[in-house]
Parts: structure tokens; C-alpha cells; sequence
């Protein structure tokens, strides 16, 4: 009998395992790659030509709304992508009308977290969902927060400026290919989807989900005193936003981790090759080329996406710091860990309420 039980619990390890490893399938990913770099390449690299990488750096989120509806055709993408992106300002503005404050950043990103969920699953606008409005949030909220509490004091209207800018120079590279006939008539063979909000029984699972987890992620992260706790609720709805299969989140949450990791490594090496005096356009480069590298691999394997994602995030958000990029990248993996692991607690006890042991 205990044969039995340990021979199946191997091979469940090594079906997780297998599951942690192998790549899952992918469509082409080029050209949403070559599009996303480029639209990341001009919006750092144009005013870091000019003297400017300051301003580029804080463009450069709005940049990231190039991913929205990648698999939808661009008839499509010209009439929705601009409302992705209004969200996404909104909740950078919101970010940075908290100024850091202790009190409300924390309440405000988890607001930010429930609603970027409710939408992004309504809509089924697809990946990155609601990743980067709460990640613009958190950013948003530190670059205008008090220095006295770890923030920059930069001017919200200057961030907020700044990432529209962004998110014009990113719209235009996504729509510039129709400009080209032979695109056009390929692109009026792809039906557009109707526009509509709904949330299945698996997408109210995965709201409830986001909405508990984000809270005691926002808080615990004030509790903690964590100067970047952002990067909690990043965390948590990373993992939770895919979908209601726990065996998903619980491997998306394990990708995350060692992703992460791996990715702080990087980080730290990247610090040092584009740290002053180097050009402000080597910068541009190297986040062009992590954008293009993670839009190439993340449908194929997250983890794989991770180790290029987190050295592309950490440089955006901590470029213009003076912080040590060793102790930016420590607290980047322990931010994480804390969040996945808020993830992982919420899912088993939505197991335990539904009246089942966790697996």
C-alpha cells in the first residue's frame, strides 16, 4: 500500500516538474517582439538622445501598453487599445496622487489591483491584463512620494505627462503598419470581436481571488515597512490573474519565484554595464532588447519570461536611483516571494472553503 502511495506521489512530482519545465505551445511571437522593442527603443532612446534618459525612463510605462491585444488584428487594435491605455493613466494618475503617503498608497494600489482585475477579465482583454496598471501605480506613487518616505518628489503631472506621451508614441508604432495595403487586406480577413463586459464563474472566481489576496498583500506590505511593497501586489496578481486552475497559479507562482530570482541577477550585472557615465542610449538599447526577448518567450514559458521581465522592470523604476542595485534586487526577490506566497495561502484557502483538503 505505501509502495502505491509513494509511487504516485513521484510521479505527480514529476508531472509538476515536467509541467514547471517544458515549454507550452506558442504562436509566432516576432513581430508582436520586433513592435514591442521598437516602441520601447523611441520612447527612451528619443529623449535620452536629447539629454533627457530621465524623461524617456518615466515614458517608458506607458510604452509597455504596445503588449495590450496583441493576438487581436489591428482594425481592432486602433479602436480598443486606446481605452487599455486610459486605464492604465488612470491608474498611474491615482498612483501618484497618493505621493507615497503611507496610509493611502497602500489602499489606493490594492483598489487599483481589484478594479485593473475586474476589468481586464470582463473584458477579456487578454495578457498582460492587469499587470502594469498596478505596477504603473506602485511606480507612480514612489517617484512622487516625500523623499522622507523613499520616494523621489517628482511632479505627478510630470509623471503622468510623461507616461501619456508614452502611450501615443506606443500607439502610433502599433498602427503604422497599416499603412501598408498588402497589411490592410490581410487584416480585413480577421473578424473583431464585439465589445462587451462579462464575468463567467471563472472569472468571478478569479475576482474574489484578487480581491482578498491584493488586500492582505497591501497591507502587509505597510505592516512590513517595505520600501517597494508594490512589487507585493505585483506579485499577487501575476499569479492569480491567469485564470481559476489552481495548478496553474500554483505553477505560475513557482515561475514567478525562481524567475524573479534569476532576474534580480541579471539586473545587478545590467546596473553595472549601463550605470553613468555610459550613454543614455545604451539604456535605450538593452530595454529594447529585454522587451523584445520577453515578448518572444513569455507564452512559451513564463519562468523563461521572468529572468528578462524583472531586470527590464527594476531598470525602469530604479534607473534614476541612487540605491545599491544588490539591495534593489534583494528586496525585489523578498517582495515577491511575500506576494507569491499570499497567492499560494488564498488558493488553498479557497480549496479548504469549497470543503476539500488541498492537494
Amino acid at each position: 500500500m505505501g509502495t502505491t502511495a509513494d509511487a504516485e506521489g513521484a510521479g505527480r512530482a514529476r508531472r509538476l516538474i515536467g509541467a514547471m519545465v517544458r515549454p507550452s505551445p506558442s504562436p509566432p511571437r516576432l513581430a508582436i517582439a520586433v513592435q514591442a522593442a521598437i516602441a520601447m527603443l523611441l520612447t527612451v532612446g528619443v529623449p535620452a538622445a536629447a539629454g533627457r534618459i530621465d524623461l524617456g525612463l518615466l515614458a517608458s510605462t506607458g510604452a509597455l501598453s504596445a503588449l495590450y491585444l496583441s493576438a487581436r488584428s489591428r482594425r481592432e487594435r486602433v479602436r480598443r487599445l486606446p481605452l487599455v491605455q486610459l486605464g492604465l493613466l488612470a491608474a498611474i494618475a491615482a498612483g501618484a496622487a497618493t505621493r507615497g503617503d503611507p496610509v493611502a498608497a497602500p489602499i489606493v494600489l490594492a483598489l487599483v489591483a481589484i478594479g485593473a482585475v475586474v476589468l481586464s477579465v470582463g473584458t477579456a482583454v487578454g495578457p498582460p491584463g492587469a499587470l502594469f496598471p498596478v505596477l504603473g501605480a506602485g511606480v507612480a506613487s514612489r517617484l512622487c512620494g516625500a523623499p522622507e518616505h523613499g520616494g523621489d518628489g517628482l511632479d505627478p503631472l510630470l509623471v503622468l505627462g510623461c507616461a501619456a506621451a508614452g502611450a501615443v508614441l506606443a500607439y502610433l508604432v502599433v498602427v503604422a503598419p497599416l499603412v501598408l495595403p498588402a497589411l490592410r487586406r490581410r487584416d480585413r480577413d480577421i473578424p473583431i470581436a464585439p465589445l462587451r463586459f462579462r464575468l463567467d464563474r471563472g472569472g468571478r472566481l478569479v475576482v474574489v481571488r484578487v480581491v482578498v489576496a491584493a488586500a492582505v498583500a497591501a497591507v502587509l506590505a505597510a505592516l512590513l515597512g517595505l520600501d517597494r511593497g508594490y512589487w507585493v501586489v505585483v506579485a499577487v496578481v501575476a499569479v492569480l490573474q491567469s485564470g481559476p486552475g489552481r495548478r496553474v497559479s500554483g505553477i505560475r507562482a513557482a515561475h514567478r519565484t525562481l524567475g524573479t530570482v534569476v532576474g534580480a541577477g541579471v539586473f545587478v550585472l545590467l546596473a553595472a554595464l549601463v550605470a553613468p557615465p555610459v550613454p543614455g542610449l545604451v539604456l535605450a538599447v538593452v530595454l529594447a532588447l529585454l522587451q523584445f526577448g520577453t515578448e518572444l518567450v513569455v507564452v512559451a514559458h513564463y519562468g523563461a519570461a521572468l529572468v528578462l521581465i524583472t531586470p527590464l522592470a527594476l531598470l525602469i523604476a530604479e534607473a534614476g536611483s541612487a540605491g545599491d542595485p544588490w539591495t534593489i534586487a534583494g528586496e525585489r526577490v523578498l517582495d515577491t516571494a511575500i506576494g507569491c506566497a499570499v497567492a499560494l495561502v488564498v488558493l488553498v484557502g479557497d480549496r479548504l472553503v469549497e470543503g476539500r483538503p488541498p492537494a
